[in-house]
């Protein structure tokens, strides 16, 4: 297993089983986070009182595996069906250097 595939696992597990301390760990002190709504967000401190908002989410979430090629992991996402019908799926883009997550990029649709 490449180091990429083995940070982005780590990464994954913790953010699963909601365990902030675990998803940080994963994170570059330099980390950017782009989310869907175009928002940026750098550094390991303000990305992760971000995740901290974001890990409380649906139970239900269902996240395919990583995918990695050289430092890039692509990860698929999506969420139950909304009362309305509509459900939230996205892929996540990620950059791993040096062991950790220096990039997650979202891009996301409410379908």
């Amino acid at each position: 297993m490449s180091n990429s595939a083995a940070v982005l696992d780590r990464f994954l597990a913790a953010w699963l089983s909601r365990d902030l301390e675990g998803v940080v760990y994963c994170l570059d002190p330099d980390v950017t986070y782009c989310g869907s709504d175009g928002s940026v967000v750098r550094g390991r401190e303000a990305v992760s009182a971000v995740f901290a908002e974001q890990l409380g989410g649906d139970p239900d979430l269902t996240v395919a595996p990583v995918a990695v090629v050289g430092d890039r992991g692509f990860g698929y996402f999506s969420y139950p069906a909304a009362a309305d019908g509509t459900t939230l799926r996205g892929v996540d883009v990620y950059t791993v250097r040096n062991g950790l997550i220096v990039a997650k990029d979202v891009l996301s649709k409410i379908a």
